[in-house]
């Protein structure tokens, strides 16, 4: 068996595991066995495994979506939905800003699928939260901060050390950022990502 063989077999697998515990959630009685918040975990854990698996496709396949753009509304509101599984399982609200996002479109849903992943790796920092994030356009980028204290994960610093998390996530989010052109950097309000916005012809 190649090794692409492999990583198609157990990315099929997880597939189905996760749509087993769908189909388990969705036929159970909302009153037993979970009460509201342990149903919550779970929808967010199996969210959280979706992610997975898409990450897994992106770097053992290069299964990439579609790239494309989308209006400041809609680009929040998918970005809004791929966040609400991750504050609901680290306790921790996260409000998206508009701090002068909605000047230009978004690119979509690369981006998003970034934002969020980063999200997930700085929110043990930020919890009980809220923690801020705020979105810009300019005319010649488009930037995400988040604002607060929370470190630069080690997998994106520009000397990664030798003990960095080697994770699904980690490499996802160094391999997308070069996809994207996106660098990140600490800044003293926050930290900040920046995606250079292509010359107008």
């Amino acid at each position: 068996m190649t090794s692409e063989e492999l990583w198609r077999a157990t990315l099929h697998d997880f597939n189905n595991l996760l749509a087993g515990l769908q189909g388990v959630l969705d036929l159970s009685d909302p009153r037993m066995p979970f009460d509201a918040r342990n149903r919550a975990r779970l929808e967010s854990s199996i969210e959280d495994g979706k992610m997975l698996i898409a990450m897994g496709r992106a770097l053992a396949l290069g299964r990439f979506p579609d790239a494309g753009m989308a209006s400041w509304p809609e680009w929040r509101s998918g970005l809004n939905e791929r966040l609400q599984p991750i504050a609901t399982l680290f306790h921790c609200p996260v409000e998206l800003v508009d701090d002068g996002a909605g000047e230009a479109p978004w690119p979509a849903p690369l981006l998003q699928d970034w934002a969020a992943v980063f999200t997930r790796q700085i929110l043990p920092w930020a919890a009980p939260g809220p923690l801020l994030l705020q979105a810009r356009a300019t005319p010649e980028a488009w930037l995400l901060t988040w604002v607060g204290d929370a470190p630069l994960p080690t997998a994106l610093r520009p000397e990664p050390s030798p003990d960095a998390p080697k994770n699904l996530p980690s490499f996802w989010l160094v391999a997308m950022a070069q996809r994207l052109g996106l660098t990140v950097s600490e800044a003293p309000g926050g930290l900040v990502a920046r995606m250079g916005r292509p010359c107008a012809s």
